[in-house]
C-alpha cells in the first residue's frame, strides 16, 4: 500500500497518473489553503485533486471545473462582494454542499468522501486534518492568507510562512490509518513549504514517515518552478533555490529523491553533500501520458 502526500498542481497531476496504474494508494491532501469565502468552506487542493482524477478539471485554467460559468459570481460582484478568488457556478455548488455537510456535523474527511462519490473518485482522498489549519504569509506590512498572496501577487518581501492552527490541529484518524497500512510514501512535485510542509508540521507525522520508505520528486527544474511562488518562498526561507534546497528540506525523510534529467550536476551535489540516493528522469508533466510515465518510473523503483 502507498500513501501520497499532495498539494494541488503537480501533486494532483502525479496522483492522476498514478491512478491509471494502480488503485492501491491513498492521498493525503494539504488543507492549509482552505479558506472561508462568501461564508463557504473552500478547499482548493482537495478540489483540484478531486477534479483532476475525475477528469472534470479545467485544464486551461488549471483550477475549477471545465465548461463552468460565472453568472453567480458576476452577480455577487455587482452586489458589492469581492471576487479575487474565481469561483464558477458548478464550483460554488461543490462548496455549498461541503459547507452544508460540515454544518450538519460531518468532518472534513467525511464531507470529502461524500463529494468524491459524487465525482466517481474511488481512491481515498483524505484531508491532512479535520481541524482548523491555514497557511498565512507575512509580508513587510501585513499578514495575509496564502490564497490571497498566491492570487493577488502583492508586492513586498516575504518575512515568514505561518501555519495558523498548527499547535491544536491533529492528523485525521484516516490519515494515520492510511500511514499504518502503507509501506511506501510518495512526495510528488508539490510545493515543499506550503503544500507538503503543512502536512509534515502536524504532530508526530515526521516521526511516522521515518519508519516508511519515502520517495520524493523535486518540483524544481533547473531552479525554476513549473507553477506557483515556490522560488520566492524558498528564497525567503533561506533555502538554496534548486533541487538541493528541496532535498535539504526533506533530508530527514527521503530514502530516494527523483530530479529532472536536466539537473545531473545538482544530482552529484546532493549525493556528495547529503549522501542521498538520487535518480534522474523527465519530471515535467505536460500531458496525461507524462503523468503516467513519471508514476511508472516511481513504481518501478519501489519494486526493483
Amino acid at each position: 500500500m502507498i500513501t501520497v502526500l499532495s498539494g494541488g498542481g503537480g501533486g494532483a497531476k502525479f496522483v492522476d497518473g498514478l491512478s491509471k496504474l494502480t488503485q492501491d494508494f491513498s492521498v493525503i491532501a494539504n488543507t492549509g489553503d482552505d479558506i472561508e469565502f462568501y461564508g463557504l468552506h473552500i478547499s482548493p487542493d482537495l478540489d483540484t485533486i478531486m477534479y483532476t482524477i475525475s477528469g472534470q478539471l479545467d485544464l486551461k485554467k488549471g483550477w475549477g471545473i471545465k465548461n463552468d460559468t460565472f453568472a453567480c459570481q458576476k452577480y455577487l460582484k455587482s452586489l458589492g462582494y469581492e471576487d479575487w478568488i474565481g469561483l464558477g457556478d458548478k464550483d460554488l455548488a461543490v462548496h455549498i454542499k461541503r459547507t452544508d455537510l460540515l454544518n450538519s456535523g460531518k468532518t472534513l474527511t467525511e464531507a470529502t468522501t461524500e463529494l468524491c462519490k459524487k465525482f466517481g473518485v474511488d481512491i481515498p482522498l483524505i484531508p491532512m486534518t479535520n481541524d482548523f489549519f491555514q497557511t498565512h504569509i507575512e509580508l513587510d506590512s501585513k499578514i495575509i492568507h496564502f490564497e490571497e498572496y498566491y492570487i493577488k501577487k502583492p508586492e513586498g518581501k516575504i518575512k515568514n510562512i505561518i501555519y495558523k492552527g498548527k499547535e491544536k490541529a491533529k492528523p485525521s484518524e484516516e490519515f494515520l490509518n492510511a500511514l499504518d497500512i502503507s509501506d511506501y510514501v510518495i512526495i510528488p512535485p508539490s510545493n515543499p513549504l506550503v503544500s507538503i510542509g503543512t502536512i509534515l508540521s502536524l504532530k508526530g507525522i515526521r516521526k511516522r514517515l521515518r519508519e516508511k520508505t519515502v520517495i520524493g520528486i523535486s518540483p524544481l527544474i533547473q531552479g525554476r518552478a513549473v507553477k506557483g511562488p515556490l522560488v520566492e518562498l524558498m528564497r525567503s526561507s533561506k533555502y538554496e533555490v534548486n533541487s538541493l534546497g528541496v532535498a535539504k528540506y526533506y533530508e530527514d525523510l527521503l530514502d530516494i529523491f527523483i530530479i529532472d534529467n536536466l539537473e545531473s550536476d545538482t544530482a552529484e551535489r546532493i549525493r556528495g553533500e547529503l549522501g542521498m540516493e538520487i535518480l534522474t528522469t523527465n519530471t515535467l508533466m505536460e500531458s496525461r501520458k507524462d503523468r503516467i510515465r513519471l508514476s511508472k518510473f516511481v513504481l518501478t523503483r519501489m519494486i526493483k
